[in-house]
């Protein structure tokens, strides 16, 4: 019970600070902050009324069971909804990750205490938490299905590799969707086989991959769903590397300017076809997309896979 008070309090605590953080953001983050702090200031106090009791011999058992009743509805709706919704638009990339990886570290604390509760613990929750366990774990495998992609490293055999990732050193970075996905990186839609999209802070630089000519700068653009914000870059080889989504007014780079890798072009947005700041980045010979594979890749073969992290060596 003690044990189980304290790991609440902590959660509680670590998500209030969380939350105060992504007030910062966007108003679908800010929206999502404001709920959080309401469910956890009333964690935090009601684990701290528990542990006073566990400490002070009041029988608190019957009150941390309401507690991890309650947390069964506040964990998945942390984890889950407020991660969501934190992650759409701009703010903070940190925000709805920890919110996730929080609110999922509580849920696994109700799963564990709903069960050592043993006869004490009612059957129907037991049943729920259960079923939302799987749910969540069915959740995850449906994205990771649908945004992971597949490599066929075959076709990378002759690709060229000298490019650099689009974001500065020293930075790591989750590749949201990769290569040849089931959601819309692939053939039938606009030939976009080899793209991949990182997730980026928003405001943070996006950096030329290649040596090149600037041919394209669309930066007049902004919200979500409407039209994209693009930068294209023509490489000695006759190939064009695609920026996309970047902020509004944020292009440092003219139409006919020379670039080389690492120089900056324009800020990190949510614009267009979007939910949250990313770079979607892809290179095309003609009308289609093309495999190129990354120097700074030390591995998967230099080829991003989606759902893995990646560190910049990109200055």
């Amino acid at each position: 019970m003690i044990a189980a008070n304290l790991l609440f309090f902590a959660l509680a605590i670590t998500l209030v600070v969380l939350a105060v953080r992504g007030l910062g953001g966007a108003w679908p983050m800010q929206l999502a902050s404001f709920a959080a702090l309401a469910l956890w200031v009333i964690t935090a106090v009601w684990a701290g009324l528990n542990l006073f009791g566990e400490l002070s011999s009041i029988n608190a058992d019957g009150a941390t069971r309401s507690l991890v009743t309650f947390q069964l509805i506040v964990a998945p709706v942390t984890g889950l909804g407020l991660a969501f919704i934190a992650f759409i638009k701009c703010g903070p990339a940190a925000v709805p990750r920890l919110f996730h990886a929080l609110g999922l570290t509580a849920f696994l604390v109700v799963l564990v205490a709903t069960f050592a509760f043993g006869k004490d613990s009612a059957l129907v929750s037991k049943i729920v938490a259960l079923i939302i366990g799987v749910l969540w774990l069915a959740l995850w495998l449906i994205f990771y299905v649908l945004l992971s992609g597949s490599v066929d490293t075959a076709a990378y055999a002759s690709a060229r590799s000298d490019l650099k990732l689009p974001f500065p050193a020293g930075e790591r970075t989750w590749v949201m969707q990769g290569n040849n996905s089931h959601l819309n990186h692939n053939h039938a839609n606009l030939a976009q086989d080899f793209a991949w999209d990182f997730r980026r802070p928003c405001g943070t630089p996006v950096l030329a991959a290649l040596d090149g000519t600037v041919t394209s700068v669309i930066d007049s653009n902004d919200g979500i769903g409407g039209s994209n914000n693009e930068i294209e870059i023509q490489h000695a080889d006759g190939s064009v590397a695609s920026y996309l989504h970047i902020l509004h007014n944020s292009a440092t780079v003219l139409v006919g300017g020379r670039v080389v890798q690492g120089d900056p072009l324009a800020s990190v947005g949510s614009v267009g076809n979007s939910l949250t700041g990313h770079i979607h980045f892809e290179v095309r010979v003609g009308a289609d997309t093309v495999p190129v594979t990354f120097v700074d890749v030390t591995r998967h073969d230099g080829i991003p896979r989606g759902f893995r992290f990646y560190t910049s060596g990109n200055a």
